[in-house]
């Protein structure tokens, strides 16, 4: 940061931006943690790390070799955070050590060329995870129309069953759906985890916003606000929620909490904070269970579901359609783009998904996949159709 010159944002602000608009995230750590911002405890390598990480950017990662020959001054009294993080990096990703600068340089190059040499879309980014979802789009799209999600904080709620990937559809709403309605540009995403009598107190729950954004945990509500609106884009609080049905009734009453504890916050004529309720919701346990999992019961458990969600939500929050399993249509509509046939060196893929979905349907009694279980399988799919591409 020290090459950035006189600035009006402040140095980490200016560092995290940064981040977010790279594509590739090179760090190179050595001995010394580092200075930290005004307000954190962490370094400003150490954010700009996690930052990297939050917003899913490539990240190459170099460290110094641990038999260097050191002086007294590249090492700082915080050695135990910069371990730390070395040991989180060298845990999550594949590390590159080197001794010199030559073997960085090298290191640094042979990585780029590798990153950049592979040929065409990693099968993560080709995967289905947005298909039979244009309900959730359209509703959206609906909200913004009659100025749903004008204020600040505006709260979404969305909803479904196990293995829908409503993870995935966070990052799509974060990456594409803000920027399309609302013409955002690089919104911040957050997650929230809470858990049983945490959602009970607004203090606790102010206190795991804080430190989830990178804020003072001892902070009020007003100052979070605060805060929080000055980051200039919108900020995604996202919270998961697990309902359960109990006594015939579904359980929502999370929900509710996190909706009634942001009534309690200031309101801004601009959106800014933008919290996002994703709700999975299970099935019942036991026998029960068991007798309920025709498509016609299934039917009846969604809807049961969204009406007790919706009456939770209100009037004043978006609420949008149930995320249900992906159909046999959408998984061939998706089979069709040239990215994925490319992938799969001219190969038909269709007969196989009839198979999957044939498969799955006959043992499960009920119409289409769900999304994780889909993605899962198409992840297979492309893999073995590279395999055997590159061993011809």
């Amino acid at each position: 940061m020290e090459f950035y010159g006189a600035d009006t944002q402040r140095a980490i602000s200016r560092c995290l931006q940064d981040v977010r608009s790279c594509d590739v995230y090179v760090g190179i750590v050595a001995f010394r943690y580092g200075s930290r911002p005004p307000g954190h405890d962490k370094s400003f390598t150490h954010l700009e790390y996690e930052e990297a990480v939050r917003q899913r950017k490539q990240i190459l990662l170099f460290h110094l070799k641990e038999d260097v020959k050191r002086q007294v001054s590249d090492i700082d009294q915080a050695q135990h955070k910069v371990n730390r993080l070395r040991s989180l990096q060298v845990r999550d990703h594949t590390v590159v050590r080197f001794s010199t600068l030559d073997e960085l340089a090298t290191g640094v190059r042979r990585s780029l060329h590798h990153l950049y040499g592979a040929v065409g879309p990693k099968v993560p980014e080709l995967l289905p995870y947005t298909l039979d979802r244009d309900a959730q789009k359209d509703a959206l799209a609906a909200a913004v129309e009659r100025g749903s999600l004008q204020r600040s904080p505006s709260v979404v709620v969305m909803h479904g069953g196990a293995k829908q990937a409503q993870g995935k559809f966070v990052d799509f709403l974060q990456e594409r759906l803000l920027t399309q309605y609302l013409g955002v540009e690089s919104p911040r995403k957050f997650g929230i985890s809470l858990r049983g009598a945490e959602f009970e107190s607004p203090e606790v729950i102010t206190r795991r916003i804080a430190s989830s954004c990178y804020l003072n945990p001892t902070s009020d509500i007003g100052t979070v606000c605060r805060q929080l609106h000055n980051f200039g884009s919108i900020t995604m609080l996202w919270f998961p929620v697990e309902a359960v049905m109990r006594h015939g009734r579904p359980q929502v009453r999370q929900v509710t909490q996190i909706i009634d504890y942001f009534a309690r916050w200031p309101r801004y004529r601009q959106l800014r904070v933008l919290p996002v309720i994703s709700v999975q919701y299970a099935e019942t346990p036991g026998w029960r269970g068991l007798l309920s999992r025709g498509p016609a019961s299934q039917n009846r458990f969604g809807r049961a579901f969204e009406g007790a969600v919706g009456e939770a939500a209100g009037r004043e929050v978006v609420m949008l359609p149930e995320l249900t399993n992906v159909e046999q249509m959408e998984a061939i509509v998706w089979a069709d783009q040239v990215e994925v046939r490319s992938r799969l060196g001219g190969r038909d893929p269709v007969p196989v998904i009839r198979q999957l979905f044939q498969k799955y349907e006959r043992s499960a009694k009920k119409r289409g996949i769900p999304m994780e279980q889909l993605a899962t399988e198409l992840t297979d799919l492309l893999r073995k159709s590279t395999s055997v591409r590159d061993s011809v």
